[in-house]
C-alpha cells in the first residue's frame, strides 16, 4: 500500500481520493494551489453580454466551466442557443452539464490536441470562439484556431496561487501532479525519493527538470489515467 498525496485545489480530489482507497492505498490531500476568482474587465463583461454571437465556449479546466458559468448566468436569464459548449474531459463536461446544458468534449486524449480535433471546430473560419480559463496558461488552441481563420478570445476567470497550507504529509512516498502551476508551488517539498505521478507530457517535463527521484507518466490528468500510473 501506498501513501499518496494529492494535490488538486480543495475539494476537487476527493473522487481521485476514494477511488485510491478502494484500490488499497491511503490517500493524503493536500492542496498545492488554492482558487482565486477574479474579477471581470469591462471588455470582458462586454464580451459575455454578446455571447449568441460566438460559434462555441471552451472551457479549459472544470475549475474554468464553475467560474464562467457563474458569470454567464448573472447575464443571462437563459442560456443562449446555438452554441458549442466545449470541455477539455469529463470532470468538466459534468460543470457544464449540471448547468443544462450539453458539453462535447473529447473521449481520449483530454487535452487540447484533442480538443482541436472535434468536428465542431473543423471548419471556423469567419466564426468567434471564446476560451474560458485561468489567469496564464497554454495559448497553443487559441493559435492554432486563429490559423484557421477563427476569432478568438481569451477571458480569465480566475488565478491559481500557492496553497499557504501546502506540506508533505509525513510518511508519504507518492505525489500525483496534475498541473505544471502545482508542481512549481510543491517542488521544493517533495523528497528526492518519492515517486511524482505526472499528469502528461508536458507536466512530467516540468518535474523532471526538479525532481531526479522515480517519475512515471499518465496519459492525462483524468482520475482513471492517473489511477493507471501507480502500476509500476
Amino acid at each position: 500500500m501506498s501513501r499518496v498525496v494529492i494535490t488538486r485545489p480543495a475539494g476537487q480530489g476527493d473522487a481521485l481520493a476514494a477511488r485510491l482507497r478502494q484500490a488499497g492505498h491511503e490517500a493524503l490531500c493536500v492542496p498545492a494551489l488554492r482558487i482565486e476568482p477574479l474579477p471581470l474587465a469591462d471588455a470582458d463583461r462586454r464580451r459575455l453580454m454578446d455571447l449568441d454571437l460566438y460559434h462555441a465556449v471552451f472551457f479549459v479546466s472544470a475549475n474554468a466551466a464553475h467560474q464562467a458559468l457563474e458569470r454567464i448566468a448573472d447575464l443571462w436569464p437563459q442560456w443562449p442557443v446555438g452554441l458549442h459548449w466545449l470541455a477539455v474531459g469529463e470532470s468538466t463536461a459534468a460543470v457544464i452539464r449540471a448547468a443544462g446544458l450539453t458539453p462535447e468534449y473529447p473521449r481520449q486524449g483530454f487535452n487540447s490536441e484533442a480538443v482541436l480535433a472535434l468536428p465542431c471546430l473543423a471548419g471556423v473560419a469567419d466564426k468567434r470562439i471564446l476560451i474560458c480559463r485561468g489567469d496564464g496558461g497554454r495559448d497553443w488552441l487559441a493559435a492554432r484556431l486563429r490559423e484557421r481563420g477563427a476569432t478568438v478570445d481569451v477571458m480569465p476567470f480566475y488565478r491559481r496561487l500557492p496553497d499557504p497550507d501546502r506540506h508533505w504529509p509525513a510518511g508519504a512516498d507518492m505525489v500525483m501532479i496534475t498541473s505544471v502551476e502545482g508542481w512549481r508551488a510543491l517542488a521544493d517539498r517533495v523528497p528526492a525519493g518519492a515517486t511524482v505521478i505526472a499528469a502528461g507530457e508536458r507536466v512530467a517535463a516540468a518535474v523532471a527538470a526538479d525532481h531526479d527521484g522515480p517519475l512515471r507518466v499518465a496519459t492525462s490528468a483524468h482520475d482513471a489515467d492517473m489511477l493507471a500510473a501507480l502500476a509500476p
